[in-house]
This record gives C-alpha cells, structure tokens and sequence, in this order.
C-alpha cells in the first residue's frame, strides 16, 4: 500500500473514533427527527475545520466549540494537553490517574453536546506548576510538540485557536506551556522536516492556514484586545434556545471540578484575535480568505477528472441546499434530496482512487458519513446493538444483537448485516432475519450472533494506561490509530447496510435504489427500577479481581500492635470461581494467615477476607510491599483488581492496580491527648490515614457537625472540598472558628468558590492551617 493512501486510511480512521456517534443515552442531539437532521444538514455542505489548543479539562470554550459546529457547520476538536488528573474532585474519591478517566469522559460528555471531537497530548497533570520552564522541564518540549503536531496532522484543521497567550499572563505553568506549543505546532505540523517519522505513520503534513488568540474580553468588560466577536447568544430556532445556552449545559458537565453554569438568557460573544494567517485576510473573520467550498476540492485531481469531479460535486450541494430549503416539520421531505446527494457524492468518490493529497478522499469520506446519518435521521430509522451481559469475561459466550427500525414511511430492501469482531473471536448467527430482507415501514428486524470470547482475550485496558508512565507523560502502545483519542474503540461493531426502495436508481448504486449504512458499537441496555432504561458500554473484564485495602500503610517505628490488611475478591465468572488467596509478607515481616480459600457462586459475588501483618522484631525504616495473589482451583492465577470508574453522566471504564500492599516505616509518634474530629467532604482517605499514624479519629456526620460543639477533640480537620459539599459545615463556620481561638486546631484542606470566604476567615483567625 502506497504511503499516501495508508496516510488516507489512518487519518480518516482516527477522524471516525473521535467523532463517532454518541451511545443512545448521550445522544441528545443526534437520534431521528427534526433537530438531528437540521443538525446534521448544516454540516453537510463545505469544508471547515478548527481545532482549538490548551491544558485542560473546562480550559475550552465552550460557547465558540458550539456555535462553530451547531450553528455553522464546521467540524471543531478541542486539544487538551492533559486529562485533568492533579486536581481534586468533587464529586469522587478518584484522584490521579482515576480522576484523569473520569475528566476524561466529561470532555467527551462535552464534546457530544457542542458537536466537537476530543484529543489529548501524552501529558500527565501533576499539579500546579508556577511557570513554563518547570511544565516543559516535566513535559520535554519537544515530545509534547511531537504530540500536538500528531493531532494536527490527524485532524487537519484549517484554523487553530489557542487559549493561552503562552506568556506569564497566563498564570498556571501548564497554561503557558499550552500558549508555548500551539505556535509552534502551527508552525511545525507543515514542514514534513519535522517529526518525519509520523509521515511512515499514516498522517500527511498540514498546514493550517490560520492562528487565532481567544480574546478574554468576556472576562473582563470593556477590555479593548482587537479581537473579532463571535456572536454565541443568538437565538437558534432548531435547538428553542441560543448556542451559549447550549453550550453552558456541555460546560456543565464538568462535574468533577465544580462547574456547573446557568443556561443565560440575551446575546454573548466569544472573541479571537487573528495572530497569523498564510491567506489573504480581509476582515479577519475565521474563516475569510478561506476555500471552504466542496467544489473547491475538485481542483486536487487534474485534467478530466478534476471537471467530472467538479460536476458531481456542485450537483451534491445543489441537492443539499434544496434539502436545507425544503427542510421543515416533516423531516423526511429531505429524504430525495439526500438520495440524489448520495449518488453524486459516491461518483465523486469513485474518482479519488489514485488521487496522492489525502484532502479530497477525507473530506468526502466525511460529507459520506455525514449523510448516512442525515438519511438516518430524516427517514426515522434506529439501528442499535446490544449484548445480554454487560460485564464479560475471557472464555464467555455473549448474545450479541442487531436490530433495524424502520420508523419511516419509505420500505427498505436488501438490508445486509455485518459484525465486526477482534482476531481470535468467532461470532455464529442465530435466530435471525435472513441476509437480503425487505424490511416495511414500521418494521423491527434483527440479527443475533452468539459472540464466543476466546479465553486469553485481552481485558478491557484504557490504552494509554497498559503500561506505567514515564515520569509525567502516559505512555502510548505501538498503534498509532489510538494515539490522541479519549479512550479505545469498542471491540465489537455491528453495521447494517439497505436500499430505499423508492429512490431513483444512479450509475453508482445497485438495482433497488441508493445504499446508504448504520453503525453502532456493542452495547449492554438495562432497566433499573428507579431510574428506567438505562446503557453501559460492554466491558471485558477478567475472571478475578483482587483488591488490597489500604493499598497504602504508614506504619509508625514504635508501633507494636499488628495491622490489617483486607483483601476482596469479586468474580465475574458465570457460576462463580472458587479458589485461594495468599499474602506474600516482604523479608522481616509476618502474616496471619498465609492464605485463605474463597468460593464465589456466581457472577457479581464477592468476598472480603482478613489478614493479620507484623514486623518480625524491630522494623527497619522503608517502603516494604505485601504481594497478594489469588488461584482458582482450576489454575489460572490473578494478581490485580480493578474498580469501575462509573458515574451517570461518563462512559465508565476501569481502572487496574496491582493486588498489592505497601507499609512504610516511618519514624513518628503523636502527640499524646490528640483527638481528631475530621469532617468528610466530596471524599479522601484522610481519617484511615491519621489513623496509620496512631491517632483517635471520628467523623463527624451532618447531626454533630449542626450540634456546632468540638470541645471534645484537641484537632479538626475539614476533608477536600468539604466547605462544598457540606451545608451543615458552612452553617457551624462561626462556631468552628471560636473552637480555633481557644486554643483548637482546624486544618482546611483544598477548598474552591464559595467556601473560600469562610476558609480565609478561619485562617485569619491564627489557629488554622
């Protein structure tokens, strides 16, 4: 396969996982009906793509994603360097690496609602950092250039707008080192000199024709920046409210970091700055001096072959523009607009076999994609797939089906399904319509394949996370199809492709009418009986999961009463598991018992076992680690565990760690008399870890936080975000304070917005810290 076209291949598959279609219950926007397909058709004709670059999750604006792609059509990405992974969360426990997954499905939350694809860098957030040279100490320059380069030569876009200035005006380290690479992204992804490696890759070199600055004169009136406003506060009569308003319900889902914002009434602007432009730019518009045209590509093919394209492609867009004309209440009156658009846009198709610029196969492949959804979308039809089980394992057999509704008034023939599955999978048809069938108006028709996983499948394993980091950069696998997206696509897909038997027939199609295609990858649907129907991706998960609580112990020098360790097993296995568990005490170390037996009996169940730790003697200072491990009697072994990392408005996925205990002998002793009250805010560790060290905790529910009387402990410590989280705390502040000067101590942990007034009146007060 020539480089070009494996250029063409890979970059128009990296486009696809990162704008495929949301799952049923993220959709919002983008099932059947009126506002889909208006959606759907303001996209169809043109080719714009902008990319907007900087550190974060909830750095994005959000408001400009969303009128750029909802109200004009473009295809918009958000970049963050990072997953959001060193701040604290407000609505979990999980930090790290695990509030990196759940950050990571709030931009894609995001992104389903403001129409935009998400990309990340390898970079890990480690915490704050005061200034670019310490970010780009930590992120090697040049990799994380390497990376952004990779995502601009992926998505191609023809604008780039970076939020930062990459000045200390920015603040926050990484927010300049953010400002710092865009620039030099911009300039780098063109010269085919730099990173020529990616080019044996699957991208082309790409030059972005524009560098906009976003203006933050929307957070600070009556700044006089030159940029050019975006109006966002427009009333959008498809959606019933302004894309601002939009785009305020996708900022909301940054849940984690507090960000919940008002759906505002009246006109917003965004702003950008016109920093570099290789066009001819007249006014400074995004898109002016721009070739936006589909027609426009015709000029990529010579000869012959650029006029035949240059035909198909204005009679395209002609059938476009009379779809958006006869557009109304009744979305399938577009529906023979949109055949003759699909007979146009394959004949155009057709003619870039040989074509060396990949631009003109992406961006009709694209435009394709696109109207398939339209069709979809205008003529009522549902295509899903779903398995029986929503959490599998190696060696399962799972009942995997598809289905086609036909909600339309148009009969379907020759509907032909496909199921894709992993190497190594076999997939056996069952009780299904046959191959070929008519399907008339109204219609349910389905497929179902009993789906056998093979027994040393690979477990559902978030790709940047199979291997440890290096330093604070995640580590990518050897496939560059992955590289940059939010998570790995799902393993199985199923795709149905049918005729409109009322179509007229073109010299593209087959007898019967215009083909058009759905797509959807496996889900499990299920039905909870408070909350209805609800969906979950299909996670293959192995048999034994092994957890070690805590997975962390201070233990102090002096300490001579014994610990514990506790370790649950869960099993996924149909009929359960049954088998031993064993704790490997490190040298000069002692546990009791050395293992245990287990039996599970079915699936879901599990078991908390106990185990007693010791120095052997006088411990030496130092890090030692138990190592557990779990054997069912019919031999495979498991020496990790894994939690789901699971909230309603997130895809949920799993997070792995060893099966393993670490003790540090630490040289400390607590003072005698201290007794600590902690007061829990959106969740940590804090009480198990004073505990470690020796001292009496209790925690304090809301009843004897109201009660507002401490005098009974000698310390107070308020958990991460408990100012937050805690009403019961906000209305005791004054009382807490009077604890603090009389003699109390109160330690405040990371507070944001409004306990923030109350956290610097206690720390005022001179007994807090």
């Amino acid at each position: 396969m020539s480089t070009s076209r494996r250029s063409i291949l890979a970059a128009a598959t990296l486009l696809a996982l990162a704008t495929a279609p949301a799952p049923l219950h993220a959709q919002l926007l983008e099932e059947t009906g009126t506002v889909a397909t208006g959606l759907l058709l303001r996209q169809m004709d043109g080719v714009k793509r902008v990319l907007m670059i900087a550190a974060h999750p909830d750095d994005e604006d959000t408001s400009l994603l969303a009128t750029l792609s909802r109200g004009w059509g473009a295809e918009t990405a958000y970049l963050s360097l990072t997953r959001g992974d060193g701040g604290q969360n407000l609505i979990g426990s999980e930090l790290w690496e695990g509030l990196g997954i759940v950050r990571t499905g709030e931009l894609t939350a995001a992104r389903r609602l403001d129409g935009g694809s998400q990309f990340f860098t390898r970079a890990f957030d480690y915490g704050y950092s005061k200034s670019a040279d310490e970010a780009l100490a930590l992120w090697p320059r040049d990799e994380l250039v390497r990376d952004v380069v990779w995502v601009v030569r992926s998505f191609r876009p023809h604008v780039i707008v970076t939020v930062f200035t990459g000045t200390p005006n920015d603040g926050h380290g990484q927010h300049q080192a953010a400002g710092i690479v865009a620039r030099e992204a911009f300039a780098a992804s063109a010269d085919p000199g730099r990173y020529s490696d990616q080019l044996e890759l699957g991208v082309e070199a790409w030059e972005p024709l524009k560098l906009y600055q976003l203006s933050f004169r929307r957070f600070r009136p009556g700044l006089e920046d030159g940029s050019r406003d975006v109006a966002t506060g427009v009333h959008d009569p498809l959606l019933g409210r302004s894309l601002f308003q939009l785009s305020m319900e996708s900022r909301s889902q940054h849940r984690s970091q507090d960000m919940g914002a008002p759906q505002l009434l009246g006109p917003r602007t965004s702003g950008v700055i016109l920093e570099e432009s290789r066009v001819r730019d007249v006014d400074q518009a995004i898109f002016s001096g721009i070739d936006t045209t589909l027609v426009g590509l015709a000029d990529r093919l010579s000869g012959t072959d650029a006029a035949e394209a240059g035909d198909h492609l204005g009679t395209y867009r002609a059938a476009v523009r009379e779809a958006v004309d006869d557009f109304g209440l009744d979305p399938e009156r577009v529906v023979p607009h949109l055949t003759r658009a699909r007979g146009s846009l394959d004949a155009a198709l057709a003619l870039a076999d040989g074509v060396t610029d990949p631009e003109y196969h992406l961006a009709l492949s694209r435009k394709s994609e696109l109207l398939d959804r339209a069709l979809l979308a205008a003529s009522g039809i549902v295509f899903d797939v779903r398995a029986d089980d929503e959490l599998v394992v190696p060696g399962q057999t799972v009942r995997v089906t598809l289905q086609l509704w036909n909600g339309g008034s148009r009969p379907l023939t020759d509907a032909r399904p496909e199921l894709a599955i992993p190497p190594g999978w076999t997939a056996v048809a069952v009780e299904r319509t046959p191959v070929g069938a008519a399907v008339a108006p109204g219609a349910l028709v389905a497929w179902a394949y009993d789906v056998a996983i093979p027994s040393d499948a690979d477990p559902t394993r978030l790709y940047y996370l199979r291997e440890e980091r290096d330093g604070a950069r995640y580590r990518w696998p050897d496939a560059p199809e992955l590289w940059g997206l939010p998570r790995d696509p799902e393993p199985v897909q199923g795709r149905v492709s049918f005729a409109l038997a009322e179509a007229e027939t073109t010299s593209s199609t087959a007898p019967g009418g215009v083909r058009f295609a759905a797509s959807d990858a496996w889900r499990y649907v299920g039905v909870d009986p408070a909350r209805g129907e609800f969906e979950e991706p299909v996670l293959v998960v192995p048999e034994l999961s092994v957890r070690v609580a805590p997975s962390g112990l201070v233990w102090p020098a002096e300490r001579s009463r014994p610990g514990t360790l506790s370790v649950v097993v869960r099993t996924e296995r149909e009929g359960g598991s049954t088998g031993t568990v064993s704790v490997n005490a490190p040298a000069g170390w002692l546990v009791d018992p050395a293992s245990r037996a287990f039996e599970l009996g079915e699936a879901g169940a599990e078991r908390a076992m106990e185990f007693e730790i010791r120095p052997d003697g006088a411990p030496e200072p130092g890090r030692r680690a138990f190592a557990v491990r779990a054997v069912t009697s019919d031999g495979p072994s498991f020496e990790e565990g894994y939690a789901l990392v699971d909230y309603e408005h997130i895809e949920r996925a799993p997070l792995y760690a060893p099966a393993e205990a670490e003790v540090s002998v630490v040289s400390v002793r607590v003072a005698e008399g201290v007794r600590v009250g902690y007061v829990m805010g959106s969740g940590d560790d804090g009480p198990e870890a004073i505990r470690q060290l020796g001292a009496d905790v209790e925690l304090l529910d809301a009843a004897r936080v109201r009660e507002a009387d401490f005098s009974a402990f000698s310390t107070i410590v308020l958990g991460v975000r408990a100012y937050e989280t805690r009403p019961d705390l906000q209305a005791a502040s004054a009382q807490l304070l009077d604890f603090a000067r009389a003699g109390g101590t109160v330690i405040v942990q990371y507070n944001r917005a409004k306990s923030r007034s109350c956290a610097e009146a206690a720390w005022r007060s001179g007994r807090v810290s």
